[in-house]
């Protein structure tokens, strides 16, 4: 088995141990997003791929964009060792200059992305220029935010500390006229923003 592959799973039940279950949290804010089958679905931060292996797991189709080919290449070990590559295409691409046109996915979605974000505005503006029906928003609560701080620890790392808060995210979906539901899970909030409402 892949190192990537043997470390990524690993790092799940470490998740898990801690309280923190990546993959039913995931689960979870698909549950809340309403998302349909045969849509056109882009993922900004493929990361480790975990969200993409969820989404592909269910039969979605998705492009993911990252602008890190390095850990693509890992994402796209995971979906492989499930069989699950046919189901995703992959684009090396930076959130804050999404190289799509204006509509071109009904829905738009990023996981513990927004935290990394320098720019988070601008990236969140791409979002929705390139978002038809709905963008999901999915980011570490307190307690996630802890649990993925004592894994970096534990690694050796310092993880990063988001430049933007839920509040203002959502206020800059309805500044731009998009009706907003938020939802808790045990280790996430879940922003869900929908267009022409």
């Amino acid at each position: 088995m892949d190192k990537n592959i043997i470390h990524l799973l690993q790092r799940l039940v470490q998740f898990k141990k801690l309280g923190y279950d990546m993959l039913k949290e995931r689960n979870f804010a698909l549950k809340k997003a309403e998302f349909k089958k045969n849509k056109d679905i882009l993922e900004i931060g493929t990361g480790r791929g975990f969200m993409a292996l969820t989404l592909a797991k269910k039969g979605f189709k998705v492009t993911t964009i990252d602008s890190d080919s390095r850990i693509q290449r890992i994402a796209r070990s995971i979906l492989r060792y499930y069989h699950l590559e046919k189901f995703v295409r992959f684009k090396t691409m930076d959130a804050e200059r999404i190289l799509f046109d204006d509509d071109s996915f009904d829905y738009v979605l990023a996981v513990n992305f927004m935290h990394h974000a320098k720019k988070p505005f601008i990236c969140l503006k791409e979002m929705v220029r390139v978002a038809k029906e709905k963008i999901l928003i999915v980011d570490v609560n307190k307690r996630g935010a802890k649990i993925l701080e004592e894994i970096h620890t534990q690694e050796g790392h310092h993880h990063e500390r988001s430049r933007i808060g839920f509040l203002e995210v959502k206020d800059f979906f309805r500044k731009n006229k998009m009706a907003v539901e938020t939802f808790q899970s045990k280790c996430q909030t879940i922003i869900v923003a929908k267009k022409g409402c």
